[in-house]
């Protein structure tokens, strides 16, 4: 039974209401009566005041009747429970009390075999509303405590092209991003390998820390930036353009912005860095091209040394103008290429090259051009989707001198499928190199922690994924779910102390992460066909078996 529930009682009699309350008092003496009134005005009031969960009210009184006042207390209090109690003679207004949205009404003299059976039920029902609020109030707490992981799911999703622009426009409306980036920079620590070597884990850590920190005040005049960690050394800053004026140069507004970031970073910490700066986008799913010229970009620090500001303009060439390849199907081939898709690059490579070969052009000279272009496409590609440069520059410039001297539509054909396979390869190495080494991280995490209560959501942060990316990409690693590896490693460890301790089990259950020792049990005799107990008994019979 609930014991806060608040009542209110409403009637101009004074021993109708006395009659309820002493009914109460004996019966549900956990129900409180919260106040009485003697008609409707001072019930509206009271009803304000004191926020009843049930309000009984008779329908006939003065100065307001109890519909005029039911429906005052309704706009005040919708979740409230009111209970209309009439005469006889009244059956009209019964109906409108029902029409009104009445819980129930009564018939003068109220009985106590009907009064209370409804009661209860009220009661119940407000208590269960009570919990399914405090439910979405925890939910609810919990998400904005995941929005920052979610946040920086969404900006590795932007510069990896893993997004379409609906998709891109829903996500940034639930994380309450106003407007959408369509430039990207690279920022990186200059030497901090070495700046590494000689500090403490905890040092580096405070180190990136504060260069975060000054990131997100020198971007701060820029409305809507993004700034998020990509890697031990690097931050992606996404920007949108709305807030330029139009015809806003805005190249020379980010330059200054990068050159603002340097200035900061150095009267904050004691590391420099190297900002790159790729080009503006039209569309936010095409984030993921300014960011790999930001990151290229950034790579000319070998040239030209740290501490300094490169845009994409300045040292890489733009693309031609001139539209040689099928727009759409281009478009489709360096997506496949950057996700390292080899199915969906082959079969889109093929019907390029079939339009080329057979059906566009037929002179010699404009359709190696065309070639170099697809070539050129490719590797631009599998650059963005992660491939290692040196990789890409070799197959890139074996391939070229191969399509200058093949003279041979067939072996052409089949060459150029041949690299461009080679190149998917290359992005689907790196991805997966990438992706294991994040789920090695993780799986170190839980091994380390698993006598924590450990969740998911707390695993994926500790690799900078999305808790949904991270869960799939978890089960495509390991073969099992993120709770049933879980599992598995804190089972391991207790055999371990059931066979090498004399601890008891409850102590046990406790130091492999489960805080309920029944549960432990339960699930320790489903995985070894023992109890814990029995286990440790017969000194781990079973438990050669259980590990194969």
């Amino acid at each position: 039974m609930a014991t806060d529930i608040k009542i209110l009682l409403v009637d101009d009699e004074p021993l109708e209401r006395q009659a309820i309350r002493f009914l109460l008092a004996r019966e549900r003496p956990h129900y409180q009566i919260a106040g009485e009134a003697g008609n409707g005005g001072e019930a509206v009031k009271l009803a304000a005041r004191l926020r009843p969960d049930i309000v009984f009210l008779d329908i006939k009184m003065p100065v307001m009747d109890g519909l005029t006042a039911g429906r005052e207390i309704r706009a005040i209090l919708p979740e409230a429970r009111l209970i209309f109690v009439t005469a006889y003679g009244e059956f009209d207004y019964a109906r409108e009390a029902v029409a009104l949205g009445a819980s129930k009404y009564l018939l003068k003299p109220v009985a106590a075999e009907e009064m209370l059976p409804l009661l209860d039920e009220l009661a119940a029902g407000v208590a269960a509303a009570r919990r399914r609020q405090q439910e979405t109030a925890r939910l609810r707490a919990a998400l904005e405590e995941a929005k920052p992981f979610i946040r920086l799911g969404f900006i590795m999703d932007l510069i990896n092209g893993n997004i379409t622009d609906a998709e891109a426009v829903s996500r940034a409306r639930f994380l309450g991003i106003a407007t959408l980036p369509r430039l990207a920079m690279l920022v990186d620590i200059d030497n901090f390998a070495a700046l590494a070597r000689e500090g403490t884990e905890v040092e580096r850590q405070i180190l990136k820390q504060q260069v975060k920190e000054s990131l997100e005040r020198a971007t701060v005049s820029w409305p809507g930036a993004l700034v998020a960690p990509v890697t031990r050394d690097e931050f992606a800053i996404l920007l949108p353009l709305d807030h330029l004026a139009p015809g806003a140069d805005s190249h020379q507004a980010a330059i200054e912005l990068g050159e603002g970031i340097c200035r900061q970073v150095r009267r904050d910490t004691r590391a420099t860095v190297t900002v790159g700066i790729g080009r503006p986008v039209a569309k936010v799913a095409e984030l993921a091209r300014s960011y790999a010229e930001a990151v290229a970009a950034a790579e000319f620090r070998l040239f030209y040394g740290g501490d300094q500001v490169i845009h994409a303009d300045d040292v890489i060439a733009r693309p031609s103008a001139g539209q040689f390849l099928p727009a759409p199907e281009e478009q489709e081939l360096t997506q496949a290429i950057r996700m390292g898709d080899r199915q969906a690059a082959y079969r889109q490579a093929k019907n390029i090259l079939m339009q080329l070969l057979l059906e566009q052009e037929k002179r010699p000279a404009i359709l190696k051009m065309k070639l170099l272009e697809l070539n050129t496409l490719a590797a631009r590609a599998a650059l963005e989707g992660g491939a290692d440069p040196e990789a890409v520059s070799d197959l890139a410039l074996a391939s070229s001198t191969e399509f200058l001297t093949l003279d041979n539509l067939a072996d052409m054909r089949e060459r150029i499928l041949e690299r461009l396979m080679a190149l998917v390869a290359q992005v689907a190495e790196t991805r997966e190199q990438r992706n294991s080494s994040l789920i090695d991280r993780a799986s170190k995490y839980i091994e380390a922690n698993f006598s924590q209560d450990l969740t998911l959501e707390e695993v994926a942060r500790q690799v900078y994924l999305s808790p949904c990316y991270f869960s799939k990409l978890f089960k495509q690693f390991k073969g099992l779910n993120f709770i049933d590896y879980l599992t598995k490693v804190r089972l391991k460890a207790a055999r371990e102390l059931l066979l090498n301790t004399k601890l008891p089990v409850a102590e046990i259950a406790t130091r492999v992460g489960y805080r309920d020792a029944r549960y432990f049990g339960q699930v320790f005799k489903k995985q070894e066909g023992y109890t814990p107990s029995v286990f440790r008994k017969i000194g781990g019979a079973h438990f050669g078996k259980s590990t194969s």
